[in-house]
């Protein structure tokens, strides 16, 4: 765990929240360690977890000097605010427990922050994990795709004061998960710029029952799409024309794949049916044969060459 003795302020702190995720965290812990420099410290917040394996892990992490804060369970949204509100560095860096960071974030973000006054976020791409194993590539900073949905994960590093300008993650959200989009839309709203490293900088783990996958449950997503346009009804009034556009065109792309893919669907059954028509005839002409005199005649005349021992060994194996 590095912490930093000098006495300028310290430039980053990487929050975890954890609910119930001991098995999780120390690969979290290990991602963040392979930055050996003192410029983070690691705060972990413990959302109330009722795992014994969890909150054993919690207490050896304790032992070993970790920062461990304690509340009951609250959400995510709360956990996180938790850990900023404690946190001494000028930047955040959001790590989920089961998810894991490379060293380069830590130095990227922290360079680019310290570099350019005016951006607030830092994101980079990130390699899936897990039940999946491939790369996420990142789009640009977008704000009319921002608009349509959020693209940039909350494993991101940004300014405290982006955060407290902000009013921090966004506690009263029907169902936990879209905070993170909450809080890039607040933040484009108070003109902070948006810096994309087209690198691969965080590790995120795919795995079924995760927040995300309930996210995307199309009721669950109707309500927090729809609690998130309401907050940001002026943002979305404003755009409302080119987002109006923008869904049609998504839409009628999506109809058009479909189609696409209902017409390749269609001539696969028919490849299919036909396959299975030359098969049946061909099950056809073998039983024609095998009840033709010629085919019994043949039986009969190699069963009585077996009987008088007049077959060859070769013979024999091609019966």
């Amino acid at each position: 765990m590095m912490i930093n003795n000098s006495s300028e302020q310290l430039p980053l702190s990487i929050v975890i929240p954890c609910f119930n995720q001991g098995e999780f965290i120390g690969e979290a812990l290990s991602s963040i360690e392979q930055c050996r420099d003192p410029v983070y410290e690691i705060i972990i917040v413990n959302d109330g977890s009722t795992d014994p394996f969890t909150i054993n892990v919690f207490n050896h992490l304790k032992q070993q000097g970790y920062t461990i804060l304690n509340q009951s369970n609250q959400g995510l949204a709360c956990a996180r605010n938790n850990g900023i509100a404690n946190a001494q560095g000028q930047y955040i860096l959001a790590l989920d427990a089961d998810n894991k960071i490379r060293p380069a974030y830590i130095y990227k973000g922290i360079e680019i922050l310290d570099h350019d006054p005016e951006i607030g976020v830092v994101y980079g791409d990130a390699e899936y994990f897990g039940e999946r194993n491939d790369r996420l590539t990142v789009a640009d900073f977008d704000a009319d795709r921002l608009l349509l949905g959020n693209y940039i994960d909350a494993c991101a590093v940004f300014r405290k004061g982006v955060w407290e300008e902000c009013g921090g993650y966004d506690e009263t959200m029907p169902l936990q998960g879209y905070e993170d989009w909450d809080l890039w839309l607040n933040a484009m709203q108070k003109g902070w710029k948006f810096y994309h490293v087209p690198d691969v900088l965080f590790d995120y783990r795919v795995r079924s029952g995760s927040m995300i996958s309930i996210c995307k449950i199309p009721e669950n997503k109707k309500k927090l799409v729809n609690y998130v346009c309401t907050k940001h009804r002026d943002l979305y009034t404003r755009n409302l024309a080119y987002l109006i556009a923008e869904k049609d065109c998504l839409a009628d792309a999506c109809w058009n794949e479909a189609q696409q893919l209902r017409t390749q669907l269609n001539q696969a059954q028919a490849e299919l049916e036909q396959s299975h028509q030359a098969i049946a005839t061909s099950y056809e002409k073998i039983r024609a044969m095998e009840s033709s005199r010629f085919w019994q005649f043949r039986t009969l005349w190699f069963q009585l060459k077996r009987a008088l021992g007049l077959l060859t060994t070769d013979v024999l194996k091609t019966r």
